[in-house]
């Protein structure tokens, strides 16, 4: 019953990682482009990331437990890697292919985590499943942009 808590939580709180890095890295790269219909992409993939967030929140205090989310560290590493990968090039195309490869490395962590996790509970692990569909689903819609 105890690893079922801890993976339960543990696997809650790679959702809650993983959709922090999406939104943040999000409201990083919108104010870049001024495709307008790439803008609509971004804003619709952060609307969806923050909506999965909030879910993983809420699950993580439902089982008693607390989200810690990204550390600082790794929210200044993604924020200075944006920064110098886009410092000589904002295109479109650019956005895109990082927004791609970040999508592809969120869904190696939500496979990885799954398998790191097996006895969390059925809602924990449909969460994590829904996590990867969407970064699955982002990765697909981004190679218009590309």
């Amino acid at each position: 019953m105890e690893n079922q808590k801890n993976d339960n939580l543990n696997l809650l709180e790679a959702v809650v990682q993983n959709t922090e890095m999406g939104k943040n890295t999000l409201e990083q790269i919108v104010p870049m482009t001024e495709d307008p219909a790439f803008r609509a992409e971004l804003l619709r993939e952060r609307n969806l990331y923050r909506e999965l967030n909030q879910e993983a929140h809420t699950a993580i205090e439902a089982c008693g437990g607390t989200a810690q989310g990204q550390s600082i560290m790794a929210k200044l590493n993604t924020k200075m890697g944006i920064g110098m990968k886009t410092l000589t090039d904002r295109s479109t195309r650019n956005l895109a292919e990082m927004l791609s490869e970040g999508s592809s490395q969120g869904v190696m962590d939500c496979i990885k985590s799954q398998k790191d996790y097996p006895d969390a509970a059925p809602g924990s692990k449909r969460l994590m499943q829904k996590l990867q569909d969407l970064e699955e689903g982002n990765r697909l819609k981004l190679e218009q942009f590309l």
